[in-house]
């Protein structure tokens, strides 16, 4: 027996959650690209009516995540490696600006933290656990991104990483060259530390170009070799 109370589920919330399932399945890979996209087979499977499922279409589309031909097909975007070397400087130069906005919120307990996920993040690389890794890394830089109380910086940097996770996922097998990143992420807190705050910036931007050399020569080294570094 249903409660005597209950609260209807809100349409809005149901478009939510569509987008951001059927954003996940592109992401992560589930859905690759070039696989064709049906309203009705995602409505069946999402337990949804059509409706809902065409408007987190269209707001995948505006992102560069689905294509649509007029009248014809709407599928999985294709993945431009090319852009990743776009996506990596916007994102460690927004994360600097992150630093600087989060100076006046880091207190000792925050860099322990950092502390205690690095910690982590050297765990799982012992124990050859990729996602574990990946997930480490990702919310060792969301802990300073978070203190930055910035919404709309935020946001953007929440967008740009869940492109670049299409490309790794794609590309750069999940994670790589992790290991020199335990060190990196050691002079951070280091900095931190210190309340040098200029040099914990110029340290995310060091962790940053050194991920983004490392992959792309695992990629050439794996075959990928019409992929060039760019020089910075």
């Amino acid at each position: 027996m249903l409660p005597k109370s209950t609260t209807q589920v809100k349409r809005t919330s149901i478009r939510e959650q569509v987008y951001l399932r059927i954003q996940e399945w592109i992401i992560s890979g589930e859905l690759k690209p070039g696989d064709k996209l049906k309203d009705q087979q995602l409505a069946d499977a999402l337990g949804t009516s059509r409706t809902p499922i065409r408007e987190a279409l269209l707001r995948l589309e505006e992102e560069g995540m689905v294509q649509t031909k007029a009248n014809s097909w709407t599928q999985v975007a294709p993945v431009d490696i090319q852009q990743a070397h776009r996506l990596y400087p916007m994102i460690w130069t927004l994360e600097k600006l992150a630093v600087s906005f989060a100076q006046a919120n880091i207190k000792p307990e925050h860099i322990r933290q950092l502390g205690a996920i690095n910690e982590e993040l050297e765990r799982a690389l012992e124990q050859e656990n990729a996602l574990d890794a990946q997930q480490c890394d990702a919310r060792f830089h969301q802990v300073i991104i978070d203190l930055s109380a910035n919404e709309e910086l935020i946001g953007v940097l929440d967008g740009l990483k869940k492109k670049l996770r299409r490309y790794e996922v794609a590309y750069f097998n999940g994670f790589s060259g992790a290991e020199q990143s335990v060190e990196e992420h050691k002079a951070i807190i280091a900095a931190l530390i210190d309340g040098n705050f200029a040099a914990a910036a110029e340290n995310i931007e060091i962790n940053w170009k050194n991920s983004f050399r490392r992959r792309f020569a695992a990629l050439e080294t794996n075959g990928f070799a019409n992929v060039l570094l760019e020089d910075e």
